[in-house]
Protein backbone atom coordinates (compact mmCIF):
# COMPACT_ATOMS: atom_id res chain seq x y z
CA UNK A 1 0.00 0.00 0.00
CA UNK A 2 1.22 3.48 -0.74
CA UNK A 3 0.52 6.19 1.77
CA UNK A 4 1.00 9.81 0.84
CA UNK A 5 3.41 11.93 2.87
CA UNK A 6 1.70 12.83 6.12
CA UNK A 7 4.32 14.44 8.34
CA UNK A 8 6.99 15.46 5.84
CA UNK A 9 9.50 13.35 7.80
CA UNK A 10 10.26 10.28 5.62
CA UNK A 11 10.97 7.97 8.57
CA UNK A 12 7.82 9.04 10.40
CA UNK A 13 5.75 8.59 7.23
CA UNK A 14 7.22 5.11 6.72
CA UNK A 15 6.51 4.23 10.35
CA UNK A 16 2.86 5.34 9.99
CA UNK A 17 2.60 3.34 6.77
CA UNK A 18 3.93 0.18 8.49
CA UNK A 19 1.49 0.59 11.37
CA UNK A 20 -1.45 1.12 9.00
CA UNK A 21 -0.53 -1.94 6.94
CA UNK A 22 0.01 -4.24 9.93
CA UNK A 23 -2.56 -3.03 12.45
CA UNK A 24 0.09 -3.50 15.13
CA UNK A 25 3.86 -3.71 14.82
CA UNK A 26 6.49 -4.13 17.54
CA UNK A 27 9.29 -1.69 18.34
CA UNK A 28 11.87 -4.33 17.36
CA UNK A 29 10.30 -4.91 13.93
CA UNK A 30 10.11 -1.16 13.30
CA UNK A 31 13.72 -0.67 14.38
CA UNK A 32 14.88 -3.44 12.01
CA UNK A 33 12.88 -2.20 9.03
CA UNK A 34 13.75 1.48 9.53
CA UNK A 35 17.37 0.70 10.53
CA UNK A 36 17.37 2.74 13.74
CA UNK A 37 17.53 1.89 17.46
CA UNK A 38 14.48 0.90 19.47
CA UNK A 39 15.04 4.05 21.56
CA UNK A 40 14.61 6.15 18.41
CA UNK A 41 11.46 4.18 17.53
CA UNK A 42 10.01 4.78 20.98
CA UNK A 43 10.65 8.52 20.60
CA UNK A 44 9.05 8.50 17.13
CA UNK A 45 6.01 6.63 18.44
CA UNK A 46 5.63 9.08 21.33
CA UNK A 47 5.68 12.04 18.92
CA UNK A 48 3.29 10.45 16.41
CA UNK A 49 0.85 9.30 19.10
CA UNK A 50 0.72 12.86 20.48
CA UNK A 51 -0.19 13.96 16.95
CA UNK A 52 -2.98 11.31 17.05
CA UNK A 53 -1.55 9.60 13.95
CA UNK A 54 -0.88 6.23 15.64
CA UNK A 55 -1.53 4.78 19.08
CA UNK A 56 1.17 3.71 21.55
CA UNK A 57 1.07 0.18 22.90
CA UNK A 58 3.31 -1.74 25.23
CA UNK A 59 6.25 -2.78 23.05
CA UNK A 60 4.93 -1.34 19.80
CA UNK A 61 2.44 0.84 17.94
CA UNK A 62 -1.05 0.35 16.50
CA UNK A 63 -3.60 2.15 14.38
CA UNK A 64 -5.71 4.92 15.84
CA UNK A 65 -8.97 3.12 15.23
CA UNK A 66 -11.15 3.23 18.32
CA UNK A 67 -13.92 5.07 16.47
CA UNK A 68 -13.41 4.28 12.77
CA UNK A 69 -12.70 0.82 11.48
CA UNK A 70 -9.90 0.52 8.96
CA UNK A 71 -11.17 0.80 5.39
CA UNK A 72 -12.70 -2.52 4.25
CA UNK A 73 -10.51 -2.69 1.13
CA UNK A 74 -7.40 -2.33 3.29
CA UNK A 75 -8.59 -5.05 5.67
CA UNK A 76 -9.21 -7.38 2.73
CA UNK A 77 -5.50 -7.34 1.96
CA UNK A 78 -4.10 -7.32 5.51
CA UNK A 79 -3.09 -10.52 7.33
CA UNK A 80 -4.39 -12.67 4.45
CA UNK A 81 -2.29 -15.74 5.24
CA UNK A 82 -3.14 -15.55 8.94
CA UNK A 83 -6.85 -15.31 8.13
CA UNK A 84 -6.65 -18.28 5.75
CA UNK A 85 -4.90 -20.46 8.32
CA UNK A 86 -7.51 -19.53 10.94
CA UNK A 87 -10.31 -20.21 8.44
CA UNK A 88 -8.99 -23.66 7.53
CA UNK A 89 -8.67 -24.66 11.19
CA UNK A 90 -12.25 -23.58 11.92
CA UNK A 91 -13.55 -25.45 8.86
CA UNK A 92 -11.82 -28.60 10.14
CA UNK A 93 -13.46 -28.14 13.54
CA UNK A 94 -17.09 -27.53 12.47
CA UNK A 95 -19.09 -30.79 12.35
CA UNK A 96 -21.13 -31.65 9.25
CA UNK A 97 -24.83 -30.94 9.76
CA UNK A 98 -24.27 -27.85 11.96
CA UNK A 99 -26.37 -24.69 12.02
CA UNK A 100 -24.18 -21.58 11.98
CA UNK A 101 -24.58 -17.86 12.45
CA UNK A 102 -21.90 -16.02 10.45
CA UNK A 103 -21.37 -12.27 10.78
CA UNK A 104 -19.82 -9.51 8.63
CA UNK A 105 -16.11 -9.10 7.92
CA UNK A 106 -13.05 -10.06 5.95
CA UNK A 107 -12.00 -12.83 8.37
CA UNK A 108 -15.39 -14.55 8.31
CA UNK A 109 -15.45 -14.34 4.50
CA UNK A 110 -12.26 -16.41 4.52
CA UNK A 111 -13.99 -18.87 6.85
CA UNK A 112 -17.01 -19.04 4.54
CA UNK A 113 -14.71 -20.01 1.65
CA UNK A 114 -13.00 -22.68 3.78
CA UNK A 115 -16.35 -24.25 4.79
CA UNK A 116 -16.74 -25.83 1.33
CA UNK A 117 -15.13 -28.98 2.80
CA UNK A 118 -18.18 -29.48 5.06
CA UNK A 119 -21.56 -31.08 4.30
CA UNK A 120 -25.17 -30.27 5.17
CA UNK A 121 -24.59 -26.93 6.85
CA UNK A 122 -27.34 -24.44 7.53
CA UNK A 123 -25.96 -20.90 7.56
CA UNK A 124 -27.77 -17.77 8.73
CA UNK A 125 -25.84 -14.61 7.87
CA UNK A 126 -26.22 -10.84 7.72
CA UNK A 127 -23.41 -10.56 5.16
CA UNK A 128 -24.26 -10.62 1.46
CA UNK A 129 -20.61 -11.35 0.72
CA UNK A 130 -20.66 -14.43 2.98
CA UNK A 131 -23.97 -15.55 1.40
CA UNK A 132 -22.48 -15.07 -2.06
CA UNK A 133 -19.57 -17.36 -1.21
CA UNK A 134 -21.85 -20.10 0.18
CA UNK A 135 -25.17 -20.14 -1.68
CA UNK A 136 -23.95 -22.04 -4.74
CA UNK A 137 -22.99 -25.04 -2.61
CA UNK A 138 -25.82 -27.58 -2.95
CA UNK A 139 -24.83 -29.09 0.40
CA UNK A 140 -25.75 -25.90 2.22
CA UNK A 141 -28.93 -24.10 3.14
CA UNK A 142 -28.09 -20.38 3.21
CA UNK A 143 -30.45 -17.89 4.85
CA UNK A 144 -29.97 -14.13 4.68
CA UNK A 145 -31.85 -11.70 6.87
CA UNK A 146 -33.75 -8.66 5.61
CA UNK A 147 -32.65 -5.15 6.53
CA UNK A 148 -30.57 -2.17 5.46
CA UNK A 149 -27.74 -3.10 3.09
CA UNK A 150 -24.46 -1.27 3.61
CA UNK A 151 -22.37 -0.29 0.62
CA UNK A 152 -18.94 -0.43 2.26
CA UNK A 153 -19.02 -4.04 3.50
CA UNK A 154 -22.24 -5.66 2.14
CA UNK A 155 -23.50 -6.09 5.69
CA UNK A 156 -27.21 -6.11 6.52
CA UNK A 157 -28.23 -4.22 9.66
CA UNK A 158 -31.32 -2.80 11.37
CA UNK A 159 -34.07 -3.80 13.82
CA UNK A 160 -35.60 -6.28 11.35
CA UNK A 161 -32.32 -8.21 11.35
CA UNK A 162 -32.30 -8.55 15.14
CA UNK A 163 -35.92 -9.77 15.29
CA UNK A 164 -35.24 -12.21 12.44
CA UNK A 165 -32.14 -13.62 14.17
CA UNK A 166 -34.20 -14.21 17.32
CA UNK A 167 -36.32 -16.76 15.45
CA UNK A 168 -33.30 -19.04 14.84
CA UNK A 169 -31.16 -21.25 17.06
CA UNK A 170 -27.60 -22.05 16.00
CA UNK A 171 -25.00 -24.55 17.15
CA UNK A 172 -22.23 -22.01 16.60
CA UNK A 173 -21.79 -18.29 16.10
CA UNK A 174 -18.66 -17.63 14.03
CA UNK A 175 -17.45 -14.06 14.26
CA UNK A 176 -14.42 -11.83 14.30
CA UNK A 177 -14.13 -8.50 16.13
CA UNK A 178 -12.31 -5.20 16.07
CA UNK A 179 -10.36 -5.66 19.29
CA UNK A 180 -9.98 -7.38 22.66
CA UNK A 181 -9.25 -5.06 25.59
CA UNK A 182 -6.74 -5.92 28.33
CA UNK A 183 -9.57 -6.82 30.72
CA UNK A 184 -11.07 -9.25 28.18
CA UNK A 185 -13.84 -6.97 26.90
CA UNK A 186 -14.74 -7.77 23.29
CA UNK A 187 -15.01 -4.64 21.16
CA UNK A 188 -16.12 -3.62 17.69
CA UNK A 189 -16.65 -0.42 15.75
CA UNK A 190 -20.29 -0.12 14.73
CA UNK A 191 -23.19 -0.10 17.17
CA UNK A 192 -25.65 -1.39 14.53
CA UNK A 193 -23.45 -4.36 13.61
CA UNK A 194 -22.82 -5.09 17.29
CA UNK A 195 -26.58 -5.28 17.95
CA UNK A 196 -26.82 -8.11 15.39
CA UNK A 197 -23.82 -9.97 16.86
CA UNK A 198 -25.34 -9.76 20.34
CA UNK A 199 -28.63 -11.26 19.16
CA UNK A 200 -26.73 -14.06 17.39
CA UNK A 201 -24.77 -14.70 20.59
CA UNK A 202 -27.96 -15.00 22.63
CA UNK A 203 -29.29 -17.63 20.19
CA UNK A 204 -26.14 -19.76 19.82
CA UNK A 205 -24.94 -22.75 21.82
CA UNK A 206 -21.26 -21.88 21.31
CA UNK A 207 -19.26 -18.82 20.28
CA UNK A 208 -16.28 -19.29 17.96
CA UNK A 209 -14.06 -16.23 17.87
CA UNK A 210 -11.64 -15.84 14.94
CA UNK A 211 -8.95 -13.21 15.51
CA UNK A 212 -5.60 -12.54 13.90
CA UNK A 213 -2.92 -11.37 16.37
CA UNK A 214 -3.34 -7.65 15.56
CA UNK A 215 -6.74 -7.61 17.33
CA UNK A 216 -5.02 -7.95 20.72
CA UNK A 217 -3.08 -4.74 20.14
CA UNK A 218 -5.69 -2.34 18.80
CA UNK A 219 -8.81 -0.66 20.17
CA UNK A 220 -12.47 -0.19 19.29
CA UNK A 221 -15.36 1.74 20.80
CA UNK A 222 -18.44 -0.50 21.11
CA UNK A 223 -18.69 -3.31 23.65
CA UNK A 224 -19.88 -6.67 22.30
CA UNK A 225 -19.30 -8.86 25.34
CA UNK A 226 -16.45 -10.49 27.27
CA UNK A 227 -14.00 -13.33 26.78
CA UNK A 228 -15.95 -15.29 29.40
CA UNK A 229 -18.70 -15.75 26.75
CA UNK A 230 -16.27 -17.30 24.24
CA UNK A 231 -16.10 -21.09 23.90
CA UNK A 232 -13.37 -21.38 21.26
CA UNK A 233 -10.72 -18.92 20.12
CA UNK A 234 -8.87 -19.44 16.84
CA UNK A 235 -5.85 -17.19 16.33
CA UNK A 236 -2.56 -17.28 14.44
CA UNK A 237 -0.19 -16.42 17.32
CA UNK A 238 -0.25 -16.91 21.07
CA UNK A 239 -2.08 -13.92 22.59
CA UNK A 240 -0.35 -11.68 25.17
CA UNK A 241 0.13 -13.21 28.64
CA UNK A 242 -2.66 -11.17 30.27
CA UNK A 243 -5.13 -12.43 27.64
CA UNK A 244 -3.88 -16.03 28.01
CA UNK A 245 -4.53 -15.78 31.76
CA UNK A 246 -8.11 -14.66 31.11
CA UNK A 247 -8.62 -17.43 28.54
CA UNK A 248 -7.43 -20.08 31.01
CA UNK A 249 -9.51 -18.62 33.83
CA UNK A 250 -12.64 -18.71 31.65
CA UNK A 251 -11.84 -22.16 30.19
CA UNK A 252 -11.77 -20.91 26.61
CA UNK A 253 -10.38 -23.53 24.22
CA UNK A 254 -7.56 -21.93 22.20
CA UNK A 255 -6.44 -23.09 18.75
CA UNK A 256 -3.17 -21.61 17.45
CA UNK A 257 -2.69 -21.87 13.70
CA UNK A 258 0.90 -20.64 13.65
CA UNK A 259 2.71 -21.71 16.80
Amino acid sequence: MNHTAITGNPRHDKLISLVMDNGYISNEELANILDVTTQTIRRDIRVLSQMKLISRHHGGAGRVSSIDNTDFSIRETSHIEEKKSIANKIAEYIPDGSTLFITIGTTVECIAKALEVRKNLRIITNSLRVANVLYQNENFEVITVGGILRAHNSGIIGPNVVSSINSFRADYLITSLGAVAEDGTLLDFDINEVAVVKSMLENSKKLILALDHSKFHTSAAVEVGHLNQVDLLFTDKKPPAYIMDLLKMNKVEVFLTNK
